[in-house]
């Protein structure tokens, strides 16, 4: 997580937020004009420690207890979820959700836009917000959803983060200036005997930018691949209910420093309802 400027918005960054906001209001808004379509909600734990010390990263274990939803409507998607992050010192403890509505063009027009391996694309806003850190996130954007063989779903985001955190004078993490992210996220399940397995996940880049310390955060690469196996499915109970497995978090340059590289495996276990 890092912040984002506190300062009044430049005209530029003033199109971006009431955009965002729009697609906000609209994506409630049609959520509740439409029944949905499918909807996936999970409580995720997991428990890890870190391989390599830096002072940005905890030292001891990590426990993390996360609430995540998607689902989809006549128009198109939503996605949030909530860590609640659990570690040794109280510096590491901290709330952080992130929500991201998407429209989907081609529904909207009632046509078929796809081509290639583009199923769908359309505008894909979003909030990032952590309550310790104080750091506030406006994310206008867009989406490609791709028709990729074997996978229930994979998307390439395009998103542009526009600072409203709070900053060192409100005792928050530094801000930043605005910055871009890519982002590819996926599920591929699999079988392996009678078990029922999947990897999925996501991984994004995002740009170096400047903070209100005068200096360069350089730019960060986190991977979080899940390789999950459904318990449904070797004891003879309602598949997608309860998954095991483990998710291997790589986060090279964490927070903008350039010398903080975590590595962080985890057990994992997922509550489906």
């Amino acid at each position: 997580m890092s912040s984002l400027l506190a300062t009044s918005p430049r005209p530029s960054q003033s199109r971006s937020v009431g955009l965002a906001a729009t697609l906000l209001a609209v994506a409630i808004l049609g959520g509740e004009a439409a029944a949905q379509t499918w909807s996936i909600t999970e409580l995720h734990y997991q428990l890890g420690r870190a391989l390599r010390p830096h002072p940005v990263i905890p030292s001891g274990a990590q426990h993390i207890l996360t609430l995540q939803h998607a689902s989809g409507w006549k128009y198109g998607e939503n996605f949030f979820f909530t860590d609640l992050l659990c570690c040794t010192q109280a510096a590491d403890r901290d709330i952080y959700l992130e929500w991201y509505p998407y429209l989907d063009l081609g529904s909207l027009a009632g046509r078929d836009l796809s081509w290639g391996p583009v199923q769908g694309i359309g505008p894909l806003g979003g909030v990032n917000w952590a309550a310790q850190a104080k750091v506030l996130k406006i994310t206008p954007g867009f989406r490609f959803r791709l028709r990729l063989p074997g996978f229930a779903f994979a998307n390439l985001d395009y998103l542009y983060l526009v600072d409203r955190s709070a900053g060192l004078a409100a005792g928050g993490a530094p801000s930043e200036s605005g910055s871009h992210l890519v982002d590819f996220n996926w599920k591929r399940p699999f079988q392996l005997g009678g078990a029922r397995l999947s990897l999925e996940g996501h991984g994004e880049w995002r740009g170096p930018r400047s903070t209100e310390l005068g200096t360069t955060a350089p730019h960060w690469i986190l991977l979080q691949p899940q390789l999950r196996l459904d318990l449904g499915s070797l004891l003879g109970a309602q598949p997608g209910r309860l998954h095991a497995g483990i998710e291997f978090h790589v986060w090279k340059n964490k927070y903008g420093f350039a010398d903080a590289d975590e590595i962080l495996p985890q057990l994992l276990l997922v509550w489906g309802f």
